[in-house]
């Protein structure tokens, strides 16, 4: 199937914003579009919303032509939608629903055929574009802190390399783009620290994935140091308990670890208070945290919005309601 190209007009502003050139903005798009002169006298066109869709490449010139001698400013954006032919324009007057695609008189405060109100249908859709486009820019900010994150993995390995197939019991859980960079010996199992979460194996074989950001204590001795002097304990508190099994929840857990895993003791604190997870929807950090059964979720304190924790990602990932 051959692939269209067609283009789309968004209005941006007005060279002349006074009354006179706001009075000349609405009387062009009231001629261009055929819709009531009302409509753009009370709110001005979103930027993300375009006002001209779908047009071929010199029905687009022409518009562009009109609007710019009126002092309109435009941005014009080609898209992979069929232009619209010139037999299919609207007549004058007409407009065709953004749902249904309809035609009807562009009077009409809401669609004949489908029953949207039209107003409302173009803030839904402007909500949901800023929604899509804040979604986007929390993800690259996630992404830069996670890049951070790896990057001072890596300058602890170059301080202290992980010995040789340190990481070869984590294999199988371990994420393409994480990076181990110490491992603890305890009396439980081994600890691996990556660069976004904490790994452990306990003696029967079970693996848990404890994202830094699920951590809210490290305790490390803290009057719970063994009798021997050469094993020392470290517990960890977590924001709310973790689920370990299909029924089992369990709000922190510690380890015995040997004296040499014991030097690590700055770069454990160091690390279990990190924060990794950043609000879905806004990028803040301030997360509320709740177990509900098998699941984590927590709730941005800024912005409200929910998430639901991934622990083997080590993602919050952002439950957005429509």
């Amino acid at each position: 199937m051959d692939e269209y190209l067609s283009y789309n007009i968004h209005v941006l502003g007005l060279k002349d914003a006074s009354k006179n050139g706001r009075q000349k903005f609405v009387g062009t798009l009231e001629r261009l579009t055929g819709r009531p002169r009302t409509e753009f006298e009370e709110q001005f066109p979103s930027p993300h919303i375009p006002v001209f869709q779908s047009l071929d490449c010199e029905r687009a010139k022409k518009i562009l032509d009109s609007l710019d001698s009126s002092g309109i400013l435009v941005e014009i954006r080609p898209t992979d939608s069929p232009p619209i032919n010139a037999d299919e324009e609207l007549e004058a007057g007409k407009r065709a629903c953004p749902a249904c695609n309809a035609q009807q008189s562009a009077s009409n405060i809401e669609c004949q055929r489908c029953g949207i109100v039209f107003s409302k249908y173009e803030r839904e859709q402007l909500l949901k574009m800023q929604k899509e486009h804040t979604l986007e820019q929390a993800m690259i900010k996630a992404m830069q802190i996670r890049e951070e994150w790896l990057q001072r993995a890596q300058k602890s390995l170059e301080t202290k390399p992980l010995a040789k197939d340190a990481s070869k019991v984590f294999a199988t859980i371990l994420l393409q783009d994480e990076l181990p960079f110490l491992r603890l010996e305890s009396a439980e199992g081994p600890l691996l620290l990556t660069s976004r979460r904490l790994l452990t194996k306990n003696e029967d074989g079970k693996f848990f994935s404890i994202p830094y950001e699920m951590i809210s204590e490290v305790d490390f001795g803290g009057g719970a140091i063994q009798t021997k002097k050469s094993k020392f304990r470290v517990n960890v508190k977590f924001q709310s308990p973790l689920p370990v099994g299909p029924e089992e929840n369990i709000a922190k857990m510690s380890w015995v670890l040997d004296k040499e895993s014991s030097f690590s003791k700055e770069v454990v604190m160091d690390w279990g208070y990190a924060r990794n997870f950043i609000c879905g929807s806004c990028g803040e950090r301030d997360l509320d945290f709740r177990t509900d059964g098998p699941k984590v979720h927590c709730r941005c304190m800024h912005c409200a919005t929910d998430h639901e924790v991934d622990l083997g990602e080590c993602v919050a990932v952002p439950l957005l309601s429509e």
